[in-house]
């Protein structure tokens, strides 16, 4: 079961120990040397996690964390959550992105991801669900569960999946995560089926807090759309009320909902680490998702209910 759901406390999946804030990586582009700064100011705050996949610039995001894990101490080394399901040729970062379940071509994939990030075991691998392949997600989730038992990963987890994928992978094995989009633009997963499944629920993690064009800086960035514009001022009045960052604020809600254990945010450079990092400790108040939940829908973006009291409810 997943534990959690209490501002500060860690996400426990199995014997992981997760912070409720992890360091999302697609939107880091800094040089290596900012790169490094990035994941050992993260460790400092505590954020023990990383997320990330091997389709963010065909593998070069996970050569820059194995490089810059490397320089951490053994016991300071953040955890890593990384992802499969999708391939491409290695010659080239444009090379086009194939989907596959195919059970070698995983194996494969998890073989190299190891190898880019110098790790003998991943933490935590994610599944892609391309449908493409649909008809071979059982032999996919089996290989994965077989890997899991031979001590090549440690815990397994599932991308966006329907209650369909979910069910049918857990009655092959336990599915340790599920990871979603869950940000104040897109709701959708709070409208569907998993948050009110009645037997166990594997912890749910969120990512991309922000939404699409959300500055993650407290200050805002110019040329964003004008209808996120009320958003942005909203969260700086709720983040002064809660002596808070804009951007924690939105992490902050994030976890709000129910079932969510743990939130990836992205990040653009390490300067903005510092704010995200207190998201965890922030207690938002019935005042603050009121004033959220009604200034949503008149965006007229992003679908799925608009407080987390209404999760599930259609």
């Amino acid at each position: 079961m997943v534990e959690g759901s209490t501002p500060g406390r860690p996400a426990v999946i199995g014997d992981l120990h997760l912070s409720r804030i992890g360091l999302g990586t697609a939107a880091l582009k800094t040089g290596e040397s900012r790169f490094t700064e990035a994941i050992r100011q993260a460790s400092e705050l505590g954020i023990n996690w990383i997320d990330t996949d091997a389709i963010l610039d065909r593998g070069d995001i996970e050569r820059r964390i194995g490089a810059s894990l490397n320089t951490l101490p053994a016991g300071d080394r953040p955890f890593v959550s990384l992802a499969v399901g999708f391939d491409w040729d290695g010659r080239s970062r444009h090379a086009q992105l194939r989907p596959t379940f195919d059970p070698r071509r995983l194996r494969r994939q998890l073989e190299r991801s190891l190898s880019r990030l110098g790790a003998e075991t991943a933490d935590l691998v994610k599944l892609h669900l391309p449908i493409a392949s649909d008809a071979l997600f059982e032999d996919a989730w089996s290989l994965l569960l077989d890997l899991r038992q031979k001590g090549l990963l440690r815990h397994l987890g599932l991308i966006a999946p329907d209650s369909s994928h979910l069910e049918r992978a857990e009655r092959i094995g336990a599915c340790d995560t599920v990871h979603v989009e869950m940000s104040l633009f897109d709701r959708r997963v709070s409208d569907g089926e998993l948050p009110v499944r009645r037997q166990r629920t594997p912890a749910v993690i969120a990512n991309h807090a922000f939404g699409p064009d959300l500055a993650v800086l407290p200050n805002d960035r110019e040329g964003s759309a004008n209808t996120l514009q009320p958003m942005r001022l909203l969260l700086r009045t709720i983040a002064a009320r809660r002596r808070a960052s804009p951007a924690a604020v939105a992490a902050a809600w994030s976890l709000s909902w129910p079932g969510v254990a743990a939130v990836a945010v992205g990040i653009h450079t390490p300067d903005e680490l510092p704010a995200i990092a207190k998201a965890a400790e922030i207690t938002l108040s019935p005042r603050d998702f009121s004033d959220i939940g009604k200034l949503l829908p008149t965006l007229g973006s992003g679908r799925g209910p608009v407080h987390p009291r209404l999760a599930g409810t259609g």
